[in-house]
């Protein structure tokens, strides 16, 4: 009677196993079908936050994200991803600086990617007269281009 209880147990044991394995395994199928970066073509470059130069921001993102070979659509339901963020500008004597965060995210609200994008004074040429807010959208269209390029 022990020994058929025991293999009984043992038996069940294999089974519940041999199922966990087996949904694990279609997880992870599920999981690979979800977009990731490389995925990425179609953007739709959404809310940039509050600040005076957020709606500028977005439309030189989007012609720089056209530049670099991603399609910008006007919807996020036409979107392999939204790309949203904040931007924020200082000024401060006679000049001004540009920060940006942006996140990039796929129809679920997975992150794909995220930067943040500040002022870099030692590679900034201090000559340069492009206004901070252009430089920030070049940035984050170069950056999003060659990470994307990089996860092929």
């Amino acid at each position: 009677m022990r020994l058929t209880a025991t293999f009984a147990l043992t038996l069940c044991f294999l089974a519940g196993a041999a199922s966990a394995a087996t949904a694990s395994g279609s997880g992870n199928e599920r999981a690979r079908k979800l977009p990731d970066l490389r995925d990425v073509r179609r953007i739709h470059v959404g809310d940039m936050g509050t600040a005076d130069e957020a709606d500028r921001f977005r439309f030189l993102l989007e012609e720089q994200l056209r530049k670099r070979g991603f399609t910008v659509v006007g919807s996020a339901a036409e979107a392999d991803a939204v790309l949203s963020g904040a931007l924020s500008v200082r000024v401060m004597d006679e000049k001004s600086e540009a920060r940006a965060f942006v996140k990039l995210e796929d129809a679920a609200g997975r992150r794909l990617w995220a930067r943040d994008f500040g002022h870099k004074q030692f590679l900034v040429n201090p000559f340069s007269r492009q206004e901070p807010t252009k430089r920030r959208a070049e940035e984050v269209a170069k950056e999003l281009r060659r990470d994307w390029e990089r996860s092929k």
